[in-house]
């Protein structure tokens, strides 16, 4: 009977869920792409004569263009014993090309005109995209279409970049998230490729006595690298004629090779039906306690106009009133749960419900997945209603059409990839809007998320583990569920504390845009005097019933012990723990909140549809200023907190180096270790009176940004003042202290860590705040961050992480440069990066004006980008507040200043403020590998 059960589960799956693979019948030129009714984009789907996908993108007001390609092969395509061949060819087509042989020259193409790229590779994909300022798109094509035409694979750096993987599995080695999946591939059917590793090292590309890892590159590229399983999107400002010209032109080249992608047999699922249930124990390095549940389910491609995966997600991931998350809670056994699921291939995918424990949940993890399933049978009951899909639909129809732009290398690189999977005029409503109800297909999916069906993954430090993995030396353990805990998720009657979600009170009912009262280019100040300002401007430009109110609060001793510090981050998450039930519905009608700790105080944001603004804003001022503080909330959250701040400790080694600069440079600032020892006899009553005194003294700072009126901005000002300032002394807050080292010195830090690699960070900084010295530190970051990285990544191979560019802080402008290795010592990485800075003044003097004035023009690309979306403009508009800047043009002013800047003049602030005068801090950490403790 259960081999009869085995044969029919894998029937289900191999058989009537199946995707149809679009590539075998593409649609033709000129098919119908559905937009949103405020997308004023134009679009044309084309298919070339090679057979590729392409959709073009034309944005008369683009002043960033774009192209990503994604063709359908990955990660789990590679050849056995090849493990990282897919990432590794990845690589290597950023190494030249026969057309632009120079290694360097597509990236610093990109780059010197305003741009950035990079690539990804997934289980069942590979990504390339890049985005350019608007002008370059063309010559920028050129260059990327090679990449699919005619790659060098030059054997020189095959070698190196061969290397650069390998540096960048070793950069992950300590961490958890690649450990942890890690272990679970343990756990899988060792036939599917999803249980191989996928990085790549120098194990697995190398060459070998009968197979050279160059030739083995080159037959999988000409193998999948096929036009047939691509899909491109460019944006540009160009018209769809002149667009759809230039791509005719540059990818008619790329080979059709008739590729399949790869899709499991019915022996190399990703779990074969005798293998489950599973449950998988996994040690961390970090104070982590997760569990997550994953369901093998079919693949829902084909069912994306019905989206069944997030109806389901909905419920078991909603953390309002009567919720899963709300019980757990409760008990004091989750602080987080989230809910949703992944399509693996065309066959095969993933429903997943992922839990962030306390330490009692670690103790109660049977009776944590009972009420999973208590849940689960109370949502097959009674929750499969057609006014909740209504619900859903109507939220999903309003998102669309009033969707806001996203970036263009964002925005192409999705594309690209549904250009694979999806009909053309579903392209971009795929994934967003629930068209269809099926609630046969809800009850089908039910049908998996059962105890029978379930891998599950528990992380702990004090789990008890019988092995070890290999590629990451991840202790673990893997076997079958413990039947007494299968006897406790039967089939039973849920806790009269489970219940489904009423109506969504906060879903928005007038969805319009307000008549316009007052037009300006810029906000204007309503209210400003000392210690309080509010800034308001009516949108014109965005066309979306949506508004933000952004309140930066500054107070003189927020943060001025590491007790108050920690206070003040358990304040903001109680209240954030709080709000929670009562707040989430708002979330998911698209009203959501931020509250955020910074040097000076506390940020707030308040953003989605204006409507019901004013409501949300109120209770979270009532909340900031009459905490509740529960004893039991307390204590979860003071271990969270603990947690975080011992977790540190293991982070990548730059990131510690950072945040190192950051403490050397700031005051009052404080380090996690000094944080830790503030927070271990922290109480409870500490952080009311701490709460209580917080907003004594206050400036404040507010912009109310969008489809709001002038009325309605001072209303809401009057509830922030009524909530929470009432009793306030308004007054202007001094800024937190910079520490300015003296010209022509350098201080350099040793900061001790446990782990292998070495890593350096070389911070310069400028003489002032003036916007002269803003363009000219801005325009030095934009022209060393390509050949710094090439130099020290490409050429020397001293590691994965090699970065320079411009920096800031408290707005003092300059330079950042930073490595880690895990080849040299600290002291020699330090030395190579002060030779490049040293011989580099060599290559500005030689650099012809050309040369320059493409760097100064892709630099002004960046600083006057027009903004995309709301959010983004009102975050540009509280950046010129805090520098003060009331015309707020900042980067307006500061583009007019490097267009004043010229070689000679820019050459003499290099050797004054690099290599004769600098101000510089150097952090570094010696790494366990070079300088091994004594």
């Amino acid at each position: 009977m259960k081999k009869t059960i085995a044969v029919l589960t894998l029937a289900l799956f191999l058989g009537g869920c199946a995707h149809q693979w679009l590539g075998q019948n593409a649609a033709g030129d000129g098919a119908e792409v559905i937009k949103s009714a405020n997308d004023k984009r134009q679009y044309e789907y084309l298919v070339l004569p090679n057979r590729m996908r392409v959709l073009l993108v034309s944005d008369a007001q683009a002043d960033k263009a774009a192209a990503a390609m994604t063709i359908a092969v990955g990660s789990t395509s590679n050849p056995p014993g090849r493990e990282g061949l897919a990432h590794f060819l990845e690589h290597m087509l950023f190494m030249g090309t026969e057309k632009y042989p120079d290694v360097d020259e597509y990236s610093s193409f990109i780059k010197r005109n305003g741009g950035s790229d990079n690539a990804f590779t997934a289980s069942n994909m590979t990504t390339y995209y890049f985005d350019i300022k608007a002008e370059q798109l063309e010559p920028a094509l050129d260059r990327f279409a090679q990449f699919f035409i005619a790659p060098l694979f030059d054997a020189k750096y095959v070698e190196r970049e061969a290397n650069a993987v390998h540096s960048e599995y070793q950069l992950k080695l300590k961490e958890d998230a690649r450990r942890i999946n890690a272990a679970e591939k343990r756990s899988y059917n060792p036939a599917s490729p999803h249980a191989r590793f996928f990085v790549g090292n120098l194990d697995s590309l190398s060459d070998r006595p009968h197979s050279k890892i160059r030739h083995d590159l080159i037959d999988f590229y000409n193998k999948y690298y096929s036009a047939n399983i691509m899909g491109l999107t460019v944006v540009g400002k160009e018209s769809l004629p002149e667009l759809r010209t230039w791509v005719e032109e540059k990818f008619a080249a790329v080979p059709d090779n008739d590729a399949r992608p790869d899709n499991p047999e019915a022996g190399e699922l990703l779990y074969l039906p005798s293998q489950l249930p599973v449950k998988v124990a996994v040690v961390p390095l970090k104070k982590l306690h997760r569990l997550t549940l994953n369901f093998p389910i079919p693949s829902q491609r084909a069912n994306y106009q019905a989206k069944p995966v997030s109806y389901l997600a909905h419920f078991i991931g909603d953390e309002g009133r009567g919720s899963l998350h709300g019980l757990l809670r409760e008990k004091g056994w989750i602080t987080s749960l989230s809910a949703g699921g992944q399509n693996l291939d065309d066959v095969q995918g993933v429903f997943s419900v992922n839990m962030e424990l306390t330490e009692s949940g670690v103790r109660h993890v049977p009776e944590i997945v009972r009420y999973l399933f208590q849940y689960i049978d109370l949502l097959r009951s009674e929750g499969i209603e057609r006014w909740r899909f209504e619900e859903l639909r109507r939220k999903s129809e309003l998102d669309f059409r009033f969707e806001e732009k996203m970036p263009a290398a964002s925005y192409a690189t999705v594309l690209s990839a549904k250009l694979l999977h999806y009909p053309p005029r579903d392209l971009l409503r795929a994934g967003k809007v629930a068209q269809t109800w099926n609630p046969q297909l809800l009850k089908q999916l039910l049908g998996y998320l059962r105890p029978e069906n379930m891998a599950m993954t528990l992380v702990d430090p004090a789990l008890k583990t019988d092995a070890v993995e290999p590629y990451y030396q991840v202790a673990y353990s893997a076997g079958k569920m413990p039947q007494a805990w299968l006897a406790q998720w039967r089939p039973e009657s849920a806790t009269p504390k489970l219940a489904l979600p009423q109506p969504n009170p906060f879903l928005p009912e007038k969805v319009e845009l307000k008549t316009l009262a007052q037009n300006s280019e810029v906000p204007v100040a309503l209210e400003q005097e000392s210690g309080r300002s509010l800034w308001y401007q009516q949108d014109v430009q965005f066309g979306v019933p949506k508004a933000v109110f952004m309140l930066a609060l500054e107070m003189p001793d927020a943060r001025g012990t590491a007790k108050k510090a920690v206070s003040l981050s358990l304040l903001v998450d109680l209240v954030k723990d709080q709000l929670n039930a009562w707040s989430y519905p708002a979330q998911l009608a698209g009203l959501g909140y931020s509250i955020t700790p910074t040097m000076e105080g506390l940020t707030l944001f308040i953003y989605g549809y204006d409507e019901k603004q004013s409501v949300l804003l109120e209770k979270v001022l009532a909340a900031l200023k009459n905490p509740d503080l529960p004893e039991d909330r307390f204590k979860l959250y003071k271990d969270k907190l603990k947690r975080s701040l011992a977790n540190q400790a293991l982070e990548r080694p730059y990131i510690q180096l950072l945040g190192e600069r950051s403490r050397r440079l700031l005051s009052p600032s404080w380090s996690p270790a000094q944080k830790l020892q503030a927070l271990e006899h922290l109480g409870r009553e500490e952080v009311r009176v701490y709460a209580s005194r917080l907003f004594d003294q206050v400036e404040a700072r507010v912009l109310a940004y969008g489809n709001i009126t002038i009325k309605e901005a001072e209303a809401m000002h009057a509830v922030l003042n009524k909530e929470l300032l009432s009793a306030s002394r308004l007054t202007d807050v001094p800024e937190p202290s910079l520490k300015i080292i003296p010209k022509g010195a350098t201080e350099r830090y040793r900061y001790e860590m446990d782990h292998p690699d070495s890593a350096v960070v070389i911070n310069y900084q400028g003489n002032g705040k003036r916007i002269a010295e803003q363009a000219r530190w801005r325009l030095l970051g934009h022209i060393l961050a390509s050949p710094f990285f090439n130099s020290l990544r490409t050429e020397q191979q001293l590691g994965y992480v090699v970065a320079a560019g411009f920096s800031e802080m408290e707005n003092l402008p300059g330079m950042l440069f930073l490595a880690q290795s895990s080849v040299v010592s600290a002291d020699e990485l330090q030395k190579r990066m002060e030779t490049f800075v040293k011989e580099y003044a060599r290559v500005l003097q030689d650099m012809d004006e050309e040369e320059f004035r493409s760097h100064q023009a892709g630099l002004l690309a960046e600083l006057l980008k027009k903004d995309d979306m709301m959010l983004v403009r009102a975050a540009r508009y509280l950046d010129n507040l805090e520098r003060e800047q009331y015309s707020f043009d900042f980067k307006k002013r500061v583009a007019e200043a490097v267009r004043g800047v010229d070689k000679a003049e820019l050459l003499a602030f290099y050797r004054q403020n690099l290599l004769q005068e600098p101000r510089r801090l150097v952090v570094y950490s010696s790494g366990t590998r070079n300088n091994p403790r004594k």
